[in-house]
C-alpha cells in the first residue's frame, strides 16, 4: 500500500498505472473518500466487491470524465439528458440503462448502472488519462461510517483490508458533505433512490413511480423498491400495501419482492388461502414474505381474525393485495409497531392496456 498526497506531482501517473494493473485505489471527491478499480476489469472489480464486502445485488456506481463517456456504457433518456445538462459535474449519481459494457458486478441486477462526473478536478484528470470509467463507490466496507480522512478509514480496517489496497490519495481531512443524490431514471420518471445533498421536489409522499411495458418490468420493479429499503428489514417490518384492478399485476409485483429475498418458491396468488408464508435468510437478516389477499374478507372483523398484528416484527415483509378494502384498518394494526408502510397503486395505462403506471407513497 502506497500514500501519496494530494499534490505530488506524480499523481496522475500514480493514479492511472495502479488502474491499469487491476489496483484499488483510494480517492478524495467532493463527498468523501472513494475506492476506485478499473470499472470494465472484471479482475479489478471481483478484488473491490470482496473489499467492500457488499450485499449481493447491491450495485457499484462508476465516475465518468463527460457525458461522451457516459453515452459509452448507459442509455440516456431525456429525463437523463436533464441531469446531465443541469446537475453535472456535482454530486448526484444519474441511475440509467446499462449497455452491458461493465465487468460483471457493475450494473444492478436491473441491467441498470449509476453514473457520477464529479465536480473534484483532481479524478476527471485520472479519468481523462485513464480513458475508461473508474468505480465510484465510497471507501469505507459495506455499513461502516463513510470516510472524510485516510485516517478515520485506516482505522475502521482490519490489516487483511488494508493489505488489499494499493494507492491511497490523501487529500487531508475533507468537508462532512452528504452523500451523492442517487436518481433512478429508467422509467423515464425521475425517482430519487437516495436523497442527498441535492434535493428534488416530488409529489406529496411519493417516493418512486414508473411506467412498466411487460410483467417482467412489473416484476422488477417490485425486486426495485425493496432493494430500496432492504436495511430497513434490520429493525422493523416492512408493510406493502397492494392497489389495483384484476389483472393489473399485483402478484408479479411481489414475485419481485420476493426474488430480491431470494426466494426461489414459486409465488402464487393467495386468493384462495388468504395468508402464504415464505421463509428468507439473507447474511445478516432473516424472517418471512407474507403475502395476504384479502379479496375473500368480508368485513374488517374477519380481517382483524387474521391477527396480522404478529407478523409485524423485524425482518418480515407483509404484501397485502386488495388492500384499498382496508386501509385504514391495516394503518390501524401497524401503526404501532413501528414497521415501514409503503403504498403501492398499480393502473392500466389507458392508451395502452399491456402497460401498467406504477407509484409508491411512503406513509
Amino acid at each position: 500500500m502506497k500514500i501519496i498526497t494530494a499534490d505530488d506531482p506524480d499523481i496522475i501517473k500514480a493514479a492511472v498505472e495502479t488502474l491499469k494493473n487491476s489496483g484499488l485505489v483510494i480517492f478524495p471527491t467532493e463527498t468523501c473518500y472513494g475506492i476506485a478499480v478499473d470499472a470494465t476489469n472484471q479482475k479489478a472489480v471481483s478484488k473491490l466487491i470482496r473489499y467492500k464486502s457488499r450485499m449481493q445485488g447491491k450495485p457499484i456506481s462508476i465516475a465518468v470524465a463527460d457525458r461522451k463517456m457516459a453515452e459509452k456504457y448507459a442509455n440516456i433518456n431525456e429525463v437523463a439528458d436533464n441531469l446531465y445538462k443541469n446537475y453535472l459535474p456535482g454530486p448526484i449519481t444519474v441511475v440509467s440503462k446499462s449497455k452491458n459494457n461493465l465487468a460483471k458486478g457493475i450494473e444492478s441486477e436491473f441491467e441498470t448502472i449509476g453514473i457520477r462526473i464529479p465536480a473534484y478536478q483532481l479524478i476527471i484528470k485520472i479519468i481523462k488519462e485513464f480513458g475508461k470509467p473508474i468505480t465510484a463507490t465510497s471507501a469505507n466496507v459495506s455499513y461502516e461510517k463513510q470516510p472524510y480522512s485516510v485516517k478515520a478509514l485506516l482505522n475502521s480496517l482490519s490489516e487483511a483490508k488494508k493489505n488489499q489496497l494499493d494507492l491511497i490519495i490523501d487529500a487531508g481531512k475533507l468537508p462532512h458533505n452528504e452523500a451523492s443524490t442517487v436518481v433512478d431514471t429508467t422509467m423515464n420518471s425521475l425517482n430519487v433512490l437516495r436523497r442527498g445533498k441535492i434535493e428534488f421536489n416530488q409529489k406529496g409522499k411519493e417516493i418512486l413511480s414508473g411506467q412498466t411495458d411487460t410483467a417482467k418490468e412489473t416484476e422488477n420493479f417490485g425486486a426495485m423498491l425493496l432493494l430500496k429499503f432492504i436495511n430497513e428489514l434490520k429493525s422493523k417490518a416492512i408493510i406493502l400495501t397492494l392497489g389495483g384492478d384484476l389483472g393489473t399485476g399485483k402478484t408479479q409485483f411481489t414475485k419481485g419482492i420476493a426474488r430480491q429475498l431470494g426466494i426461489s418458491q414459486i409465488i402464487k396468488s393467495p386468493t384462495f388461502n388468504i395468508i402464504n408464508e415464505y421463509k428468507y435468510d439473507q447474511e445478516d437478516i432473516s424472517g418471512k414474505l407474507i403475502h395476504i389477499d384479502t379479496w375473500r374478507l368480508g368485513d374488517e372483523n374477519e380481517l382483524k381474525a387474521l391477527n396480522l398484528k404478529a407478523f409485524g416484527i423485524k425482518g418480515n415483509v407483509i404484501v397485502i393485495e386488495w388492500a384499498d378494502k382496508f386501509f385504514s384498518d391495516l394503518k390501524d394494526i401497524f401503526k404501532q409497531s413501528q414497521s415501514l408502510l409503503l403504498k403501492i397503486k398499480i393502473e392500466y395505462d389507458l392508451e395502452n392496456l399491456n402497460k401498467r403506471q406504477i407509484s409508491v407513497e411512503m406513509l
